[in-house]
């Protein structure tokens, strides 16, 4: 017999171990447990065919889960978008276009994606390959440096990758050592996999307009990887992703980043200004040769016109580097064009003396009239740029300077570094800093709602259960809060299209307006009624069905919308006399408007006979009953004998009727029917 001591239970994400619930790291590698019973998901059948098996991380827009195909039995990953951002069109917008980007990609250096969709609550997901392995990030924390025969194939196969996706006119934007997934293989090698598209930016072709989802102006990515041009928020092409992987080279093989202030505005700003150091000086045990350091600092150029124009170029002289400096262990066949190599290597020993050749001493030299306006253009470029940072209030939408976003942003990274230390005093004074400026933003309230969420958790870390109360509490306030808020958006939208009405001005493009909207309108309707606003809800669908009936749309599947919804709202507030009508006009509307060889059609007509049925048995109306769900069970019966879930709901609803008025042997018939449709692998 298990005790309740013996059924807590935690499970490592990396190595699936499962240890006591007193534990707080896996043993085997030290990763962070996460208790399997604080997710719902895990354990649960996903999009009805992959079960949840555990959590393999999680960031600001989604959480990532380790799942298995159930009818193909292989491992999974799952990335769904965090439920407090369904709402956010923008956010799904992002989630989306990450999705189409990484599934647009076919190469053996970046992450597979295998199939896209959205849940009924509205959360999108996107399903990927499971990468069984540890990111460079994990293995630069467990070994500061990696050796430069390694480190030289992951620089390979990186580029690979990037070359592949940039062809494809993708640019990454967020190229750090944590996006570089390490498979090992059986000879011991690795196989790199560039994961996290979530930025990633479509360059615009020849004929097509590029969806922009991004603001200008609008800076996104990891500043200790950022290019001068992304930090100050300009147009980028791919030699940004040069310069990023460049910042990944260096920390690789030196184990420090090469420009990494004390905040994240520091950090920006010695990217815009500042030289990395030598390694001579960054790393100077290491003996780092000295063509590779050339090759990752001209990766580093703050123009972009003096980087590597592909990622193809900087392949090639990585290994022409590595070979010139006598690197061991290089994969046959490296080198494919010795031009290249030639020139790089009469390039190297003209810069010989540029690269730390007199010990890191920069030798004094006196400067021009022209020189000294340079400079002075630079330092008024530098005021600039602290004052963008400091005072541009943002994008529509998203309100807030940029440097309050990125001390958000800092905040909240360095809170989620002292959870994975177990520390969450300090997590939970972290967090509480990053949700006082949140106040400093007008963005829909999307990070206020992370914080409390993620102060929630702590607080249930600590056992300060009170207080995780309080944040929950906090949570559902929010969620009302952004529901009224888009109640009083929609009834906007419906008031402009009345307003036109009453004017005069009736056309068909104010009838496509007012249909455009129906979705929107169902949609808050849906939310208000979740989260027991039925007065408010109310309100909103008959002011939707006032519209129409204004604008001469009184009949169709709109209207029918709306009055099934408003049904549904009048019955959980118990106002049962004005329901019956309501299904009944719906109905009528519906058989007008049948098409019979309409799938979605005849669904719909099926559905409202369905509901009025069980409607009238509930309130004992039999006889109109029995001829409404028969009708609905025939029709389902010749239009649909496949579709067994609502074949099965029609004979559950019959059966329940046939109970009642006592011919208890056939509704056992129907149901032992209905239950083999559910279940149609039970004997």
């Amino acid at each position: 017999m298990n005790t309740p001591n013996s059924q807590a239970r935690k499970k490592c994400p990396r190595c699936q171990k499962e240890f006591p619930a007193s534990e707080l790291k896996c043993t085997a590698d030290g990763t962070l447990l996460i208790d399997i019973t604080e997710d719902p998901l895990i354990g649960t059948t996903f999009a009805e065919k992959y079960q949840i098996i555990s959590i393999l991380g999680q960031g600001g827009m989604s959480i990532v889960y380790k799942a298995r195909h159930k009818y193909m039995e292989r491992l999974v990953a799952i990335k769904l978008l965090h439920e407090h951002l369904v709402a956010d069109e923008l956010a799904v917008q992002r989630f989306q276009r990450e999705s189409r980007a990484a599934s647009s990609l076919s190469h053996q250096n970046i992450v597979n994606v295998h199939d896209f969709g959205i849940t009924a609550s509205g959360q999108a997901y996107f399903v990927m390959d499971c990468l069984e392995g540890k990111s460079l990030a994990d293995l630069l924390e467990e070994n500061e440096h990696i050796e430069i025969n390694r480190a030289v194939d992951i620089f390979r196969q990186a580029c690979d990758g990037l070359e592949h996706a940039h062809k494809k006119g993708i640019i990454h934007r967020d190229l750090k050592p944590s996006n570089l997934v390490l498979m090992p293989q059986d000879d011991g090698s690795d196989l790199v996999k560039i994961v996290d598209f979530g930025i990633a930016k479509v360059l615009p072709q020849q004929g097509k307009t590029q969806q922009q989802l991004t603001q200008t102006g609008e800076i996104f990515g990891s500043p200790l990887y950022m290019s001068p041009e992304q930090c100050n928020g300009r147009p980028m092409d791919t030699r940004s992703d040069i310069y990023s992987l460049g910042c990944l080279m260096y920390e690789t093989l030196s184990g420090v980043p090469p420009l990494m202030g004390d905040s994240f505005i520091n950090t920006v700003v010695k990217h815009l200004n500042e030289k990395p150091p030598s390694f001579t000086d960054s790393a100077p045990n290491l003996n780092i040769p000295k063509p590779l350091e050339f090759v990752i600092m001209k990766c580093l150029a703050k123009d972009a016109d003096d980087r590597y124009s592909s990622a193809a170029e900087l392949r090639q002289s990585i290994l022409d580097a590595a070979l010139d400096s006598g690197v061991q262990g290089l994969r046959p066949g490296a080198v494919t064009d010795p031009s290249a190599r030639n020139a790089l290597s009469k390039t190297w020993e003209r810069m010989k003396l540029s690269l730390s050749a007199d010990n890191g001493k920069i030798a004094k030299r006196t400067f021009s009239f022209a020189q000294k306006a340079v400079a002075a253009l630079v330092l008024l470029a530098i005021i600039a740029a602290s004052a963008y940072v400091t005072f541009w209030p943002g994008p529509e939408g998203d309100q807030g300077t940029p440097i309050n976003k990125w001390r958000w942003t800092y905040l909240i990274g360095k809170a989620q570094e002292q959870i994975r230390s177990n520390n969450c005093d300090e997590a939970k004074k972290l967090f509480l800093e990053a949700k006082s400026v949140t106040k400093n933003f007008q963005d829909g309230n999307a990070r206020l709602k992370f914080t409390v969420q993620q102060l929630a958790d702590v607080y249930g870390r600590c056992g300060m259960f009170a207080e995780q109360e309080k944040a929950n509490q906090e949570l559902i306030d929010l969620a009302t809060q952004e529901t009224l808020a888009e109640l009083k958006d929609t009834k906007a939208r419906l008031r402009s299209l009345k307003k036109s009405s009453e004017s005069g001005v009736r056309s068909t493009i104010n009838q496509l307006e007012a249909e455009a909207n129906t979705s929107r309108v169902l949609m808050t309707s849906q939310r208000l009624h979740a989260r027991g606003l039925y007065r408010q809800e109310e309100s909103l669908l008959k002011e939707a069905i006032t519209v129409f009936q204004r604008l001469r749309i009184h009949k169709n599947e709109q209207v029918a919308e709306f009055k099934l919804a408003l049904a549904d709202c009048l019955k959980a507030q118990q106002k049962l006399p004005d329901v019956r009508p309501l299904l009944f006009e719906a109905l009528n509307i519906r058989e007008d408007y049948a098409d019979l060889g309409s799938n979605q059609s005849t669904q719909n007509l099926i559905k409202a006979y369905l509901k009025l049925g069980q409607f009238d048995r509930d309130q004992s109306d039999l006889n109109e009953s029995k001829v409404e769900l028969e009708k609905a069970l025939s029709m389902t019966r010749k239009y649909f004998p496949n579709d067994n879930l609502l074949l099965a709901e029609c004979l559950n609803s019959y059966a329940d009727l046939l109970r009642q008025v006592g011919q208890k042997d056939e509704a056992e018939k129907l149901g032992k029917e209905a239950r083999a449709l559910a279940l149609p692998d039970d004997d």
